[in-house]
């Protein structure tokens, strides 16, 4: 059977021939008979030249979602099955047994993520037209994995522009309440029905070994956003002496239960506290932190949300900062797609406002089982700077 045919503009022809794998509403045209929410289209330039086939959206600003750029392949089982083997055999991540084995766009697999916790499977499908294939994505995963369990954790945040109902079912096999994980010598209990993201925060494993490499014995830490204890949990485990705050009070149980799992809970404090205030809170009053580990969650989730997200951004910088010894180090998470590129000005500006000199130690970004493919730039998402007070004017 035929797919229907949309032509793009001569720009976006030009990003596919590229690598790019979106194309915005404005840039197609379509036949008198537009494809349905969540079809397989066939792209073509204005002179009817294949260029692609494609996830169609009706409802999202990204209209369609490349999946692949070779016309004797087209979407069906066996493609499905190329791209799940290719991007498992890639995850050659070592020291755990966590890992993300499918990112999207980037493994060719437009919205489908699918996350590793032992031997249990969390599956994220984020576009309509991932839907109909995910029986099959399933059988796939059976096949090759071989999982004692597959989560489906489709939430809300990531299908409402599609419009697809957050869902929250196992697919198949049996999922506990609670997984444990290893990441290096350490342990964590992963909640994969309710944690945020698919349940723990995998693609900073990267950076929190480089705390580990920097840390050193008695040092004071604010890990602050702390969700599960996974960054004060690290730095405690070289002695370090941790204050764990996290909004979420539910959390702060399961960040003793990691802390004592791990035994350093003498050394690991959990405060419930908005990190905003906290950290206002905390450089008014003089106390002062030889590390602050700040991971706060996305501060601006669209362009208009940007200027919003700046100032927060900078807030929190100012008075994380204000919290540092003399030479202390801010170690500074961002997963704002949209503030990534601004944030080096942010915090010059910041560390301009307190009168600091700030030295570089280190920059990282996601884990490689979360690649970053060049050409595709929302690929690229997460950036940490580990910074240190380098002198001052004025503390």
């Amino acid at each position: 059977m035929a797919l229907p045919q949309v032509v793009v503009s001569p720009s976006a022809a030009k990003r596919i021939q590229h690598f790019d794998c979106w194309v915005f509403h404005d840039e197609l045209t379509l036949p008198k008979q537009s494809p349905t929410h969540g079809e397989v289209v066939e792209l073509t330039d204005r002179y009817g030249t294949f260029l692609a086939y494609a996830f169609f959206s009706a409802r999202s600003h990204i209209a369609a979602r490349i999946v692949s750029t070779e016309q004797h392949r087209p979407v069906d089982r066996a493609l499905l099955a190329g791209r799940l083997t290719a991007a498992i055999a890639k995850r050659r991540v070592e020291g755990t047994n966590a890992r993300r084995l499918v990112f999207s766009e980037a493994d060719g697999l437009p919205g489908l993520v699918v996350d590793q916790y032992g031997d249990i499977l969390v599956l994220q499908s984020r576009t309509a037209g991932l839907e109909p294939w995910k029986p099959t994505i399933v059988d796939l995963l059976r096949e090759t994995i071989h999982p004692k369990g597959i989560l489906e954790r489709s939430d809300k945040e990531f299908r409402e522009e599609e419009g697809l109902p957050a869902v929250t079912r196992v697919l198949t096999g049996t999922v506990p309440d609670r997984v444990l994980i290893e990441e290096h010598g350490l342990k964590f209990w992963v909640d994969p029905h309710h944690g945020h993201k698919t349940g723990f925060y995998l693609d900073q494993r990267d950076t929190r070994q480089r705390i580990r490499e920097l840390m050193t014995p008695k040092a004071r830490v604010a890990d602050v956003c702390a969700y599960t204890g996974a960054f004060g949990i690290a730095a405690a485990s070289c002695g370090a002496r941790v204050v764990c705050v996290e909004q979420e009070e539910a959390l702060l149980g399961l960040i003793k239960e990691n802390a004592r799992m791990n035994n350093v809970e003498s050394r690991v404090e959990c405060v419930a506290g908005d990190a905003f205030y906290w950290l206002e809170s905390k450089a008014g009053s003089g106390e002062r932190f030889d590390w602050v580990l700040l991971d706060p969650p996305s501060l601006a989730k669209s362009k208009a949300e940007m200027p919003k997200g700046r100032q927060a951004l900078h807030h929190l910088i100012v008075n994380a900062l204000g919290a540092l010894e003399a030479d202390g180090t801010l170690a500074l998470s961002i997963c704002t797609y949209h503030l990534l590129g601004l944030t080096e000005e942010i915090i010059r500006i910041a560390a301009e406002q307190r009168g600091l000199r700030l030295r570089v130690r280190a920059l990282s970004m996601q884990a490689p089982d979360h690649p970053w493919i060049l050409q595709m730039p929302m690929t690229r998402y997460l950036m940490s700077w580990l910074v240190q007070r380098d002198g001052s004017r004025a503390v």
